[in-house]
């Protein structure tokens, strides 16, 4: 078990004085890169001691330099500034510990090399300018990093007209929907009208079997029914068609009927629409009602549509 405050003792090292002096700003920023990079390693013990940061000494043995060199290099006001090698040894260990968690070190080794020459420059004081250049730098960065009020208020008006188009398009969709089913409801109301008509009652004389007139008026009706459908459908209304249909033969028309209004479509060219009626026909109604329809569609030679109705009540 590890002892009290061992963790604390361990990452001592790298708790030093985050302020620098104000001469060295790169130094302190170089540091500052350093003790993060540094709190990546992962300690060998640290499954049993319970330490999450690595001691100084064995930080010194991974990277193969003393101890108190490395030290030095992450306090911000030591002058002191590591080699290229040691950047380069430290932030690969680092990305391999890192990988581990599945995260990454947050810094790239070109930038780190950077922050080293610059820091580096402005220790030795070979350039005069170095402390100038990365004055400039820093307001350059904080002038980029800065929102640009106009492109802020750009993104709020993008973000408004994004929200209100959106709401245009549900709007739209919905007004669609609503005209679909008003002129299904039209549609329908025209188809009623057409049917009340022809189904005026046949002349007063005794009905016999297949009266003449009695199927005459049955065509007539179906041929209308089929008609208002074909309508919608060259028009690319095919749902509202479809709703045409179902009403009107489930409500308005007998089977017999229903079943001329099939002939109808096929004649017409509109398989789809026959297709689709037969399939809900046969699966809703019941059986007396598909039974008769099969047998008047066999009747009328549609013995193909006969056996697919049949099969769609089975289902």
């Amino acid at each position: 078990m590890a002892p009290e405050g061992g963790q604390s003792r361990a990452g001592k090292w790298l708790e030093k004085e985050v302020a620098g002096d104000g001469r060295r700003p790169r130094k302190l920023e170089l540091a500052l890169a350093l003790q993060h990079l540094f709190r990546l390693l992962k300690p060998e013990d640290s499954a049993e001691s319970g330490n999450t940061l690595i001691s100084q000494a064995e930080a010194a043995k991974r990277l193969h330099r003393e101890g108190s060199s490395l030290s030095r290099y992450v306090n911000p006001q030591d002058p002191r500034v590591p080699t290229q090698a040691f950047i380069e040894d430290l932030h690969k260990a680092a990305c391999m510990d890192a990988a581990t968690s599945g995260g990454d070190v947050g810094i790239t080794l070109e930038a780190l090399r950077v922050l080293r020459t610059l820091a580096d420059a402005e220790t030795r004081g070979r350039c005069q300018r170095c402390a100038e250049l990365g004055r400039r730098i820093d307001s350059l960065t904080r002038q980029v990093n800065t929102p640009c009020p106009s492109c802020a208020v750009y993104q709020r008006e993008q973000d408004r007209n994004a929200v209100e188009l959106q709401a245009m398009r549900g709007e739209v969709a919905a007004m669609r929907i609503a005209v679909q089913e008003r002129e299904a409801t039209e549609a329908g109301l025209r188809a009623r009208l057409a049917m009340a008509i022809a189904s005026k009652a046949p002349l007063p004389v005794p009905l016999r079997k297949g009266d003449r007139q009695r199927s005459a008026k049955e065509r007539a009706v179906a041929r209308q029914l089929a008609a208002q459908a074909g309508e919608l459908d060259g028009a690319g209304k095919e749902d509202s068609a479809l709703i045409l249909l179902r009403h009107g033969t489930t409500e308005l028309l007998n089977p017999s009927e229903t079943a001329l209004v099939m002939v109808e479509l096929r004649q017409q060219e509109r398989d789809h629409l026959a297709d689709d009626l037969i399939h809900v026909y046969g699966r809703d109604q019941g059986d007396r009602d598909v039974m008769q329809v099969a047998l008047e569609l066999h009747a009328e030679g549609a013995v193909d549509d006969a056996g697919a109705i049949l099969r769609a009540a089975l289902r």
